[in-house]
């Protein structure tokens, strides 16, 4: 169990009124990032633009807590993006030739879909998807054999979610579609987005990470990150900008685009700050309690959510260590059911026709079964 010397550090987000099972969605953040925050800022006052020594030691920082969290070769490099989108932007925009022969899944979240899908519009990306199956409680479930089936000669990159957004699956022999993507000369780019944070996990052979603090991580929005493997350290993307330039601060003009080597080379213009900052303490939380301990914990509570979720025709995975950090509820009404239940104090989320309910460590037992018991009443 968490002890109270844990929850005493998330004393103002725990003072809300509510069961909060959204953490798959928005982490609770602790009280230390208001202090990381104001710490950010008392260099900006104080130091104005020599605050930049400073600012750039917190982004080695966050370098090395986002390396040891997704188990990166440590002389690979960890660059600091605003989202998701943006890393597989820089991914695209890397390949020379247009255009880009991409495989995904169905189950991509929508800003990747949404992006691959604008790419195709102009005729730079040609995506060959992979289609779900569909188990026996209606839930859509990526395959290994799907992503191999769709990786041929002509394939550039492959792009897998380790977890799936709507359902919470986590796509199975990873390190085998790796390494068919690479025997065909494709790079594989890992959005980490639901996995980093909830679980360990380690696939030093992926080529890209992209990820983000969002969720499980309690960092906000903005700080999010490319993890790029020393093997690509040298490739260029056209996603660049000053901050990538050899000798950046130098302003010297060469007749070509001179950069940076190692990671530096794959950073854009000036980068935002604060995220950072405000990421430092959920980085550094996790990296304190353990992503095995977390995860230990998480698996119980899951176990005992979809115990008892089970009445209403809730999932209940044969092997729960193969699902992510939520459970599923099927709703036929999904959207008017969160609405009830935040009704009743309880906060949760819905996507593709199942409401996700999300636990972390700062749930009791309690909570739980008080959800369930609300969950009763509305269903009845």
């Amino acid at each position: 169990m968490i002890d109270d010397s844990i929850r005493s550090r998330f004393s103002r987000v725990l003072a809300r009124p509510e069961i909060y099972l959204a953490n798959h969605s928005l982490g609770r953040p602790l009280d230390q990032a208001q202090a990381d925050v104001t710490r950010c800022m008392d260099l900006w006052y104080g130091e104005m633009d020599e605050a930049w020594g400073a600012w750039l030691e917190e982004f080695d920082h966050f370098e090395s807590a986002i390396k040891s969290i997704i188990g990166w070769p440590v002389d690979g490099a960890v660059v600091p993006k605003s989202n998701v989108g943006q890393s597989l932007r820089a991914v695209l925009n890397s390949f020379g030739e247009s255009p880009v022969h991409v495989v995904a899944s169905r189950g991509e979240f929508d800003s990747v879909d949404f992006i691959l899908k604008a790419y195709v519009e102009r005729g730079l990306v040609h995506t060959r998807w992979t289609e779900p199956e569909f188990g026996p409680e209606g839930v859509p479930v990526i395959t290994s054999d799907g992503y191999l089936e769709a990786i041929q000669q002509s394939t550039d990159l492959v792009i897998i979610s380790l977890v799936q957004f709507t359902t919470g699956q986590m796509v199975p022999n990873v390190d085998a579609i790796i390494s068919r993507a690479h025997e065909v000369g494709a790079v594989v780019i890992l959005d980490t987005y639901h996995a980093a944070g909830v679980y360990p996990f380690s696939y030093p052979e992926a080529d890209f990470a992209a990820g983000g603090c969002y969720k499980y991580l309690r960092g906000g929005t903005g700080a999010c990150w490319l993890a790029i493997h020393p093997r690509h350290l040298a490739r260029t993307t056209l996603d660049t900008g000053w901050f990538a330039k050899k000798d950046t601060f130098s302003y010297v003009r060469t007749e070509t685009a001179e950069r940076e080597p190692g990671g530096r080379g794959w950073w854009e213009s000036t980068p935002a700050v604060l995220p950072i900052f405000q990421a430092r303490s959920g980085l550094d939380f996790t990296l304190e309690i353990g992503l095995e301990r977390i995860r230990e914990f998480s698996l119980v509570q899951l176990h005992n959510l979809r115990s008892q979720l089970h009445e209403f025709g809730g999932i209940v995975p044969s092997n729960h260590e193969e699902w992510g950090g939520f459970a599923l509820l099927p709703s036929p009404d999904a959207g008017t059911l969160v609405q009830q239940l935040k009704g009743k104090g309880v906060n949760v989320d819905a996507r593709g026709g199942f409401v996700r309910f999300g636990p972390d460590l700062l749930t009791t037992d309690q909570e739980i079964s008080e959800t369930v018991g609300t969950l009763r009443g509305l269903l009845a």
